[in-house]
C-alpha cells in the first residue's frame, strides 16, 4: 500500500453534468448559488434543523468521541474526527468562507463514515454524523458531491438499482439463482418477476446480485419454505439508498420509486434485505410512508428468526462447517435500526461455534467501507479504517466474518485479501442468510402466509 498522507485522500468531483442532472430531479435551481452562497445556505438549515443548532452549540469539546471515532482512531487526524467536523461547521458559519475553506470541508465531511458511534458515547448525545449529512448537502448544493456517490444516486433514480443494470439483466440473474438452489437444495423454487403478489422482496443489487449470490439464495429459498407468496421486482429491486449520504431529497425520491412499485404490485408486505443504511432508511421512512396505504415492511431477518422460534424451518449447523464464526454488528442496525437481538438468535441456529466482534452492539465499529467509502480513490483509507475490526476478529481466534450488510460486504471483498496479505492470515467473510441458505434442510412445510413478524414485534 502507498505510504499516502491522510489529507491527500478525498473523492473525485462529480462533472457539473452530473450534478446538473441530479439537480434537476429534485428541483435545485442551476447557478442559483455557488461558494459565496453556501454561508447562507448554512444558516437557513440551522433555522429549519433545531438539532443541528443544539449539536453545533452543546458540543463544550470534552473529547469523548475521539475514543471511539474509527476516522480518529485510524488517522489521529484531528480534522478527521467529531471535534474536527464540528469546527469546520462554525467556521463556515461565522468565519469568511473561501475555497481553501470550502476544499477542506469536502475533504473531511466526506471522510466521515456517517457511523453515529460518536453520538452513542458523547454526554450531550452530539450526532455529528447528522452534521456531516447536513455540510455534505450544502456542498451538494453549490456543485460539489463525490462523483462515486452521485453515480450510485443517479444509477438508482434512473434504473432502481446500485449498479444500473438493465431490467434484462436482472431477470437473468435471478432466473439463474433460482436454478442454482434448485441443483443445489433439490427443490423447485417458484419465484415471481414483476407479478402481483403477497410480499414484494428487496435485495441490494450492489451485493446480493454480484458478491453475495448466496445470499439472495437464502431469501428465496426461506420464503419458498415458509410459503410465501413473494415477487421481486426489475424496476425497484435494491434496498440500497445513497440519498441518505449525501442529501435527504434524493433519499426521498430513491424510496418513493419502492413505495411506487409495491402499490403497483398490490402487495401486503415489503422484506428488506442485508443492507445496513438500507434498512435504516426503510424502517425510518420507506415503512410510514407504506403504512399511508395498508402495507406492511419488515426485514428478511425478522422472518427467519420468527421462523426459527417457531419450528417452521430445519437447519443443520454442521453444514455451515467447524469455522469460528465472528458476527459483525452493521452500524445502522445497532444505530438507528434496532437490529441487534435477531440475527444472534439465528447464528445460534445457523453455526456451530461464533463469537461477537462487538461487546456492546450500540458501540459496534464500522466496517470502513460505508458512507461513500467504497470510491476506488479512497481505498487506501478505507483500508486503514478497516485495521480496527481486523485485528480485533485475529484477537477472537476467528475464520469468517458474518456481515449482513451489503456494503460491508464489498468492504469485506476488498479489503481482506489486501489485509490477509499484511497480516498472513486467511479471514474470509459471509452475509448471515448466506449461512441460513447453507443449514438449510427444506421440508416444504410452509402452507400459506401465515404471520410474518415485522420490525415492530417484540
Amino acid at each position: 500500500m502507498r505510504n499516502v498522507a491522510i489529507n491527500e485522500y478525498r473523492h473525485e468531483k462529480a462533472s457539473l453534468d452530473l450534478i446538473e442532472r441530479l439537480h434537476s430531479r429534485v428541483g435545485i435551481k442551476q447557478g442559483g448559488h455557488g461558494i459565496n452562497g453556501l454561508r447562507e445556505l448554512l444558516k437557513g438549515r440551522l433555522r429549519e434543523n433545531r438539532n443541528l443548532v443544539l449539536s453545533l452549540s452543546l458540543c463544550m469539546g470534552c473529547g469523548a468521541c475521539l475514543m471511539v471515532c474509527p476516522a480518529y482512531l485510524t488517522t489521529r487526524n484531528i480534522k478527521n474526527s467529531p471535534l474536527g467536523r464540528i469546527a469546520l461547521a462554525r467556521s463556515l458559519m461565522r468565519g469568511p468562507v473561501n475555497e481553501d475553506l470550502i476544499n477542506e470541508a469536502y475533504t473531511y465531511f466526506w471522510q466521515c463514515l456517517t457511523c453515529r458511534r460518536c453520538a452513542w458515547t458523547c454526554p450531550f448525545g452530539v450526532d455529528v454524523a447528522d452534521i456531516s449529512r447536513t455540510i455534505r448537502s450544502l456542498l451538494y448544493e453549490i456543485g460539489l458531491a463525490p462523483n462515486y456517490v452521485a453515480g450510485v444516486i443517479n444509477n438508482l433514480e434512473s434504473t432502481g438499482n446500485f449498479l444500473g443494470l438493465p431490467e434484462d439483466v436482472i431477470k437473468e440473474i435471478i432466473l439463474n439463482v433460482a436454478n442454482q438452489i434448485k441443483l443445489e437444495k433439490g427443490v423447485d423454487i417458484r419465484v415471481k418477476i414483476n407479478e402481483p403478489a403477497y410480499a414484494l422482496l428487496l435485495p441490494s443489487a450492489c451485493a446480493d446480485y454480484t458478491v453475495a449470490i448466496n445470499t439472495l439464495k437464502g431469501y428465496i429459498l426461506l420464503l419458498n419454505e415458509l410459503g410465501i407468496d413473494f415477487t421481486l421486482s426489475t424496476r425497484a429491486p435494491d434496498i440500497t439508498n445513497y440519498g441518505l449520504f449525501m442529501d435527504e431529497r434524493h433519499m426521498r425520491l430513491i424510496a418513493e420509486r419502492i413505495i411506487e412499485e409495491a402499490r403497483r404490485l398490490g402487495v401486503k408486505l415489503v422484506i428488506a434485505g442485508e443492507c445496513g443504511h438500507g434498512w435504516r432508511v426503510f424502517k425510518n421512512y420507506v415503512v410510514p410512508r407504506l403504512r399511508e396505504y395498508g402495507i406492511e415492511g419488515t426485514h428478511i431477518i425478522y422472518i427467519a428468526a420468527d421462523a426459527i422460534r417457531r419450528g417452521l424451518i430445519k437447519l443443520d449447523p454442521s453444514l455451515n462447517g467447524n469455522l469460528t464464526y465472528i458476527y459483525m454488528d452493521p452500524c445502522h442496525y445497532a444505530r438507528g435500526g434496532d437490529l441487534t437481538r435477531e440475527p444472534r438468535l439465528v447464528m445460534r441456529h445457523v453455526v456451530a461455534r461464533y463469537v461477537e466482534l462487538n461487546d456492546k452492539p450500540e458501540l459496534a465499529i464500522c466496517c470502513g467501507g460505508t458512507s461513500g467509502m467504497l470510491a476506488r480513490e479512497m481505498e487506501g483509507l478505507s483500508i486503514k479504517y478497516a485495521e480496527l475490526w481486523y485485528s480485533k476478529v485475529i484477537d477472537k481466534g476467528a475464520n469468517c466474518v458474518v456481515v449482513p450488510c451489503a456494503a460491508c460486504k464489498l468492504q469485506m471483498d476488498r479489503v481482506l485479501p489486501r489485509l490477509n496479505k499484511l497480516y498472513n492470515r486467511e479471514l474470509t467473510f459471509t452475509g448471515l442468510m448466506d449461512l441460513v441458505y447453507k443449514a438449510m434442510i427444506p421440508v416444504k412445510i410452509g402452507t400459506g402466509k401465515g404471520k410474518i413478524a415485522n420490525s415492530n414485534d417484540e
